[in-house]
């Protein structure tokens, strides 16, 4: 006759299957961190794209350091990859007249320090611009996009985050001349 209950083998292989399971899984967390770190910086700068759109499409004046307000031309971003800058971008308001691209005279809304908020995630590269370095301007009141050193035929401009310690690992953000912002 049966008793009802668990035999000893069942009670030894349910241990081991509970045991094995979190070493697979921490074994991997290193990964998974960086994996989401890289994830977390690129929907960042999605974010922080559509951010100057909007501020744009709204034409909101920007207010300096005094709590003034001062016309602008447009909002935009401007990244340089191709100084040790490749972890940081500005988000600016081009000071009115304007002209389509980040300069010094412009009002640094913020800069992003990637470095800060996601360790080991950068700016690996852009692609379709040359200089390794471009300013995604959203003029008002219509937000026209200008990418500044787009290639001739390119109609987008790619933001390329990598990790540090594997370059196999990327997440792209396409910003479109026409507006469209996406992430690949």
């Amino acid at each position: 006759m049966k008793l009802p209950g668990f035999t000893i083998i069942e009670l030894l292989v349910v241990i081991a299957v509970i045991t094995i399971l979190p070493v697979i899984v921490f074994s991997n967390f290193p990964q998974v961190k960086l994996q989401f770190a890289l994830n977390r910086a690129a929907y960042t700068f999605l974010q922080e794209a559509r951010k100057a759109q909007d501020l744009s499409l709204s034409g909101v004046a920007y207010k300096d350091s005094f709590g003034i307000e001062q016309p602008v031309a447009g909002y935009g971003i401007y990244l340089n990859t191709a100084s040790a800058t490749n972890k940081k971008y500005i988000l600016y308001a081009d000071r009115f007249p304007g002209n389509h691209q980040y300069d010094p005279s412009d009002y640094i809304i913020e800069t992003v320090d990637i470095d800060a908020t996601e360790p080991g995630v950068m700016i690996e590269s852009l692609g379709n611009v040359f200089g390794g370095k471009t300013s995604i301007d959203f003029s008002s009141p219509n937000a026209n996009v200008s990418i500044n050193q787009l290639d001739k035929n390119a109609n987008n401009v790619e933001v390329i985050f990598g990790l540090e310690s594997d370059a196999s690992k990327t997440k792209s953000v396409l910003v479109h001349i026409s507006g469209l912002i996406e992430i690949q």
